[in-house]
């Protein structure tokens, strides 16, 4: 029996789409933090069960596809702590997404407002709607095969002992763009290593990408929002690396041959776009280094992926918009096509909303932290990559303080809702006004 909402009537707020997403996210987490301070799920010769601040994070940074930690994942947790962690960063990567799909399709002729438009088009694609069959089949199944492959790839690069398990937890988690590991020594080992690093980076590009791509290319069908993924994504990648070097070629990677600081700058540049993987020790990053990863953590990946932040697409849109205001024009062109003012809309809510959650947590941060030796572009840095879903830390994520790390729990739920899908599943529907006021000026700048 196919799922479908029936249209009339006045539909139950716990049945709107995003209240639906947000339902699913909160019981994944719920159910994750009870599993996970269970004893069972601690390594207990290394560390003691997990407090429920402990649980709740590491669950809240597993079902967002994070990648933020308070515990040490490879030695703190047992394997059925770990295949909890896992189990977690898979739904939370595709399963919820795919729901999400699902249900904002049987409503998608139904939503009207503003804010439902954004939601809409947010969390699907117009490739893939009216396909919804078809879309669960190429998630699903790519997801499958895709991970397969990684797992399969990254086996003979691991040298740790149990490398058939760790291989398989990390080609899901690169893939879901999750940033968790359980390597007994974590990825600096393996710094340079083009067998490790490639297979890794390009899992979590193709999950970043999405299946819109591929689809696309199957069908033989580029629209414009395909060529906008691929036209962003063949800039922003070159240009993670090479602010990557520019910064660091005399700091993090002046130890490392010419070929593997390739490696590194394609990895470290890119991996801030929400895989969350780290080869080098961001601690000791430049302070200039950070601050250019922050815009990238907040613009994430594209529309349909699992990256998270505002997405290229989004971005790419506001940008055309502040030009065409900029340059005074009253229609938005972009790829030699028109956009719809609604659309424009949209992409300035998105970028403003994240802005203003960056501004909110990095002050709550701050607030909390105001005794602590964490530095202001440490807490920027951290407060980015959670509201991003990214996962990237200068190491200071287990020393702050049970506020701080509520905070972060809290920016990681809403970067991964997405501001839209948040305000929308809070905000009740309503018709336009009638009324109509007299206009006035006012004063700007």
């Amino acid at each position: 029996m196919a799922f479908e909402i029936q249209a009339g009537g006045r539909r139950s707020f716990w049945l709107r789409p995003p209240a639906l997403v947000a339902l699913g996210f909160a019981g994944a987490i719920l159910f994750g933090t009870i599993l996970l301070h269970l004893d069972a799920a601690a390594n207990t010769s290394h560390h003691a069960p997990l407090t429920w601040l402990e649980a709740f994070f590491t669950a809240t940074s597993a079902a967002c596809v994070t990648g933020l930690i308070v515990v040490d994942t490879a030695h703190d947790l047992s394997m059925f702590g770990q295949g909890v962690v896992l189990v977690l960063f898979q739904l939370g990567g595709l399963g919820v997404m795919t729901l999400a799909l699902l249900v904002l399709h049987s409503l998608s002729n139904r939503v009207r407002n503003v804010a439902g438009n954004t939601a809409s088009s947010t969390l699907m694609s117009s490739f893939f709607r009216g396909h919804p069959k078809r879309t669960l089949a190429l998630v699903l199944g790519g997801t499958l095969m895709l991970e397969a492959a990684g797992a399969i790839s990254l086996f003979g690069a691991i040298t740790e002992p149990n490398a058939g398990w760790k291989s398989v937890f990390l080609s899901v988690s690169a893939f879901c763009n999750a940033g968790f590991d359980n390597l007994d020594v974590g990825l600096e080992p393996y710094a340079g290593h083009w067998g490790f690093g490639l297979p890794l980076m390009l899992l979590w590009l193709f999950g970043g990408l999405g299946f819109l791509v591929p689809a696309a290319i199957w069908a033989n069908r580029f629209d414009p929002e395909v060529r906008l993924v691929l036209w962003a994504s063949a800039l922003l990648i070159p240009l993670g690396a090479l602010l990557f070097w520019v910064f660091e070629k005399e700091g993090l990677l002046q130890d490392h041959s010419a070929p593997s600081r390739w490696l590194l700058s394609f990895f470290q540049g890119n991996t801030s776009r929400t895989a969350g993987f780290s080869m080098l020790d961001l601690g000791d990053a430049r302070r200039v280094t950070l601050l250019t990863m922050i815009p990238l953590m907040l613009i994430g990946g594209a529309s349909g992926g699992t990256a998270g932040g505002m997405k290229i697409g989004t971005v790419l849109v506001f940008l055309a918009g502040l030009w065409a205001y900029l340059r005074g024009h009253k229609r938005v062109h972009f790829m030699k096509h028109t956009l719809p003012m609604i659309v424009v809309r949209r992409a300035f809510l998105v970028v403003t909303l994240m802005l203003l959650s960056q501004g909110v947590l990095a002050t709550a941060l701050t607030l909390f932290e105001s005794g602590g030796a964490a530095s202001l572009e440490a807490i920027l840095f951290e407060s980015a990559s959670a509201l991003g879903t990214v996962g990237l830390s200068t190491g200071i994520t287990a020393s702050l303080s049970p506020a701080s790390q509520i905070a972060l729990a809290i920016g990681m739920f809403l970067g991964r809702l997405g501001p839209l899908t948040l305000i929308w599943a809070l905000v009740r529907q309503t018709k336009d006004r009638t009324i109509s006021y007299p206009e006035r000026d006012f004063p700007i700048g």
